[in-house]
């Protein structure tokens, strides 16, 4: 008989998606910051307002992501 899958645990999953979609946003606007290739890209409004938002919705679109991928295994694997 073979063993039963364990559950992936979704909350877990959305918080270590949240974290790397924050480390994602960060990583790009390091890029904005200090790669020769983007100097000239100026954003329009407050710059402190497109870091966060642009921070902020990475880490839910990564929590949102990793959090459904876990749901979906297990509602497929839910009857093995």
């Amino acid at each position: 008989m073979p063993k039963a899958r364990s559950r992936w645990d979704a909350v877990s999953f959305a918080m270590y998606g949240g974290l790397l979609g924050m480390l994602l946003a960060m990583m790009e606007q390091f890029c904005h910051a200090f790669c020769p290739a983007s100097w000239s890209y100026t954003p329009e409004g407050d710059l402190l307002a497109h870091v966060l938002v642009e921070v902020v919705a990475s880490a839910a679109a990564g929590a949102a992501l990793l959090a459904g991928i876990a749901t979906i295994r297990n509602w497929l694997n839910r009857g093995t």
